[in-house]
């Protein structure tokens, strides 16, 4: 009786372990899902920006292994996949959404147009 109270009881401990565990596809939804909200995407976008965050993720996955092995390798080709996607991101945007989007990127606010004052 006890050997099946502590196996229950070990199950129920390691359950919310393996339900954090997402696969590829969700977490290109979930990514997807919030660039879509952040910049108001028309359905047709979200499909593309899933595509890309499903791509990315699944190359991610390919070079997971070398997270252990050859650290040095592992960021770099992180971040080639980052910025490749990244530009696939932008070529999912109108023209108005990128602009946005790039002063985001490089930090610039939208500047108020001054007012000429005549007097």
């Amino acid at each position: 009786m006890k050997k099946v109270l502590l196996f229950v009881f070990a199950v129920l401990l390691t359950f919310p372990l393996l339900a954090q565990e997402r696969s590829t596809a969700e977490k290109a939804r979930i990514k997807a899902d919030r660039f879509a909200k952040d910049w108001q995407l028309e359905a047709r976008q979200r499909d593309n920006v899933y595509a890309v965050y499903l791509n990315q993720e699944q190359k991610l996955a390919e070079i997971a292994h070398l997270e252990t092995t050859d650290k040095e390798t592992f960021r770099t080709q992180r971040k080639a996949i980052r910025a490749e996607a990244e530009e696939k991101l932008i070529l999912s945007l109108d023209k108005y959404q990128r602009r946005d989007y790039e002063k985001a990127k490089s930090g610039k606010k939208k500047r108020k147009k001054r007012r000429r004052r005549r007097g």
